[in-house]
């Protein structure tokens, strides 16, 4: 199968994704066009051949435009589509069923898991660490010697037991921390290869209860929304931290600053918000360094990622050249994951 590659991708990297897919697929693919608005593609579309659609975050009117042939029952213009970002909240896909119905979506799963873990990690030493008093005392020239504490021994709880959340639990218990991993559905085995727990929804209450630090890793659905709110909060310990990498949209950012100024749970680490980027007049800025460690959506930003991501699309394309089919990094358009 000839397949033209149409990949919508937001500036700077359109060169970098360009270069990579044409050294990497070069003949495999018919044609390979790389844009980030509707109209650079509408050649493509108008030369009716298969297409494999690659898409980012503001790509949304581009899914539209491309899967409008949805009054087909069959020999869709588009044969699969690739997220370039693991969540895919962000392309509003219940406003796209009609479009998306019968065609395959795949993302970038696995991507991301190791740095977002390490970005876990280091949030756990911080608020164990300390570094801001190291700094103040370093910026005072002062002499100021204070116990640290250890996260060895430390209690875990992973909200969405994923791959991401996988890793996560990994990196804790390889610091000697006691993990369970939370999902939906109920585990082929109580201890997983990493020696995290790993229990059902239903025991939420009991595993956040006793946890040291809850780590978010929702992904963004109608039923994640505001999951943690002031209701959760209280149901942690007041020496607790929220953690959240997962998606901005499953907090009640109010909710979070409420607990933090009146000491509901100890501090928090956020990489993601309701709002990007977070407006000025968000509370949050206001909050010290001592409760809240903020990152602005960046805790999976290192160098190689999109080559990363890329790798993945390219087997996935190589198989539907060859196979007409894949099975790897799938997601469930009605479910959101």
């Amino acid at each position: 199968m000839s397949i033209t590659v149409c990949a919508y991708v937001v500036r700077p990297s359109i060169d970098l994704v360009s270069n990579f897919l044409r050294a990497n697929l070069g003949a495999k693919a018919k044609d390979i066009v790389v844009g980030n608005s509707v109209d650079e593609f509408a050649a493509a579309k108008a030369a009716g051949g298969p297409i494999a659609l690659i898409v980012e975050n503001t790509a949304h009117d581009t899914l539209k435009s491309l899967c409008d042939d949805f009054d087909k029952s069959s020999d869709r213009r588009v044969k699969f589509i690739y997220s370039a970002s693991a969540g895919v909240d962000a392309y509003r896909l219940h406003e796209l069923k009609p479009e998306l119905k019968g065609i395959p979506f795949h993302n970038a799963q696995g991507v991301y898991s190791r740095v977002l873990a390490e970005h876990v990690a280091f949030s756990m030493l911080y608020f164990n660490r300390y570094p801001w008093r190291l700094i103040q005392s370093k910026r005072e020239k002062k002499w100021d010697r204070f116990n640290m504490t250890e996260v060895h021994g430390q209690k875990v709880a992973i909200m969405g037991y994923g791959d991401i959340g996988q890793q996560c639990g990994k990196l804790a218990a390889g610091l000697g921390m006691q993990v369970t991993g939370i999902r939906r559905r109920a585990p082929e085995t109580p201890i997983d290869e990493y020696g995290v727990h790993v229990k059902t929804e239903a025991e939420t209450d009991a595993v956040v209860a006793e946890a040291d630090f809850v780590v978010g890793v929702l992904p963004g659905t109608s039923t994640t929304r505001h999951y943690f709110n002031k209701d959760f909060f209280r149901k942690m310990k007041p020496s607790a931290v929220f953690i959240n990498i997962g998606r901005g949209m499953t907090q009640h950012e109010e909710d979070v600053c409420e607990a933090l100024k009146n000491g509901t749970i100890r501090g928090a680490a956020l990489d993601v918000f309701e709002t990007e980027p977070l407006p000025e007049t968000s509370p949050l800025w206001e909050v010290p360094d001592d409760k809240l460690l903020l990152s602005a959506h960046c805790a999976d930003w290192t160098d190689g990622l999109i080559e990363h991501s890329l790798k993945n699309f390219t087997g996935i394309f190589e198989s539907y050249s060859t196979k007409g089919t894949s099975d790897a990094y799938a997601v469930c358009v009605d479910k959101g994951y």
